[in-house]
């Protein structure tokens, strides 16, 4: 086989994936569904997990031989462009990049890593901590004699998983550890975020925990997998910009004002274009990222490559959910129209492992760092 045929399989199998994926999503109601499950408390469903697990989509970047489907990053992109175009609320990005992203390089035969492909649980990642002030602050929850003890903040997917993955200080460095959400010791405190969607604030108290992993080789993990879920949340910031523009390019074109449509006013379709090459910028340079890193090896590339399509994800989604609500007008404003949605949506993953003034930052002090070098 040529390396033509190679890469039209792989648009082929990406492609037979986003559809997979865009019809489980659509049959099971879109961003209506997100609406119901904001108004519930911020909550997921635990059967679209299940659903999306039957048609391989949380294993796609866990290798065969473990039990994934092996086709890689860009496949967790396509996935989760497909989540952002309805901002679904499951925590599917979180597996596929965190949870498993840690689980198959450092124990990749443990059980909880096919439990996790099949949907038959769920395991957020805890990893920062809450200094003084609020902000972020060093490492202090500790592991000992097979305990935990300490706290973790802004955990993703907290409200309702199973167990949590927790990287905590062990006695010669760090530890990856396993703690079931019903064990003694382990509570969890969930606060709402601006799209209505729930992040955990998780103590331990001597909580019995299992351990996984430690040493240098958890920190290097953590950080390959944190890279991971950077460039994909990135995806999903461009399927929710993809699919706002889709909501108000369909506004404009049946708005009336002056018995006419608001889209055949030049200066809106000016706005319109300019939004359109924003977001299809955004959407090129983020899959481009995720192709490469699906074969770099190189952590600091990898981590660069991720912060570059962060940015430009994240500029991107600000400005096309922002001039969305102002092209609906006052109605973009009321919590009855599906645009307000995408925009909270946006605010809150863009700020979800840095937004883009963070990433901008640490990709140029990565380039002058290989500059000096």
């Amino acid at each position: 086989m040529t390396q033509t045929d190679m890469i039209s399989s792989d648009q082929d199998d990406l492609r037979l994936l986003r559809e997979s994926a865009r019809t489980l999503f659509e049959r099971a109601g879109g961003s209506g569904r997100a609406r119901k499950l904001r108004d519930a408390g911020g909550t997921w469903d635990p059967e679209m997990v299940h659903e999306l697990a039957e048609v391989g989509v949380l294993g796609v970047a866990v290798p065969e031989v473990n039990g994934g489907l092996g086709i890689g990053l860009a496949a967790g992109g396509v996935i989760a462009e497909e989540v952002g175009r309805v901002i679904a609320p499951e925590p599917v990005v979180m597996t596929i990049g965190l949870s498993l992203g840690l689980l198959r390089r450092l124990c990749p035969d443990h059980p909880k890593v096919a439990q996790l492909i099949s949907g038959d649980t769920v395991l957020p990642v805890a990893w920062q901590e809450r200094g003084s002030g609020g902000a972020p602050g060093d490492a202090a929850c500790r592991y000992a004699d097979g305990k935990l003890t300490g706290s973790k903040a802004w955990v993703v997917g907290a409200a309702g998983s199973h167990g949590f993955l927790v990287v905590a200080r062990g006695d010669d460095g760090p530890v990856l550890v396993l703690v079931e959400a019903t064990t003694n010791g382990c509570s969890v405190e969930n606060r709402l975020q601006a799209d209505g969607s729930a992040m955990g604030e998780l103590s331990f108290s001597a909580t019995p925990a299992e351990e996984l992993a430690r040493g240098n080789a958890v920190t290097e993990a953590l950080s390959e997998a944190i890279s991971d879920t950077t460039a994909l949340a990135a995806a999903e910031l461009v399927g929710l910009s993809d699919r706002a523009f889709e909501i108000t390019l369909d506004y404009i074109k049946t708005r009336e004002q002056f018995d006419k449509p608001i889209g055949s006013f030049q200066i809106l379709q000016h706005r319109a274009v300019d939004l359109n090459i924003m977001r299809e910028v955004a959407q090129a340079g983020v899959r481009e990222v995720l192709a490469r890193m699906q074969y770099e090896t190189d952590p600091g590339v990898r981590k660069r490559l991720a912060s570059r399509a962060k940015a430009r994800a994240v500029t991107a989604a600000k400005k096309i959910t922002r001039d969305a609500v102002q092209l609906h007008g006052a109605v973009g404003y009321t919590d009855e129209f599906d645009i307000g949605l995408y925009l909270n949506r946006a605010l809150v993953l863009s700020a979800w492992l840095g937004d883009d003034t963070y990433h901008r930052r640490m990709w140029f002090k990565a380039r002058e760092q290989e500059g000096a070098a």
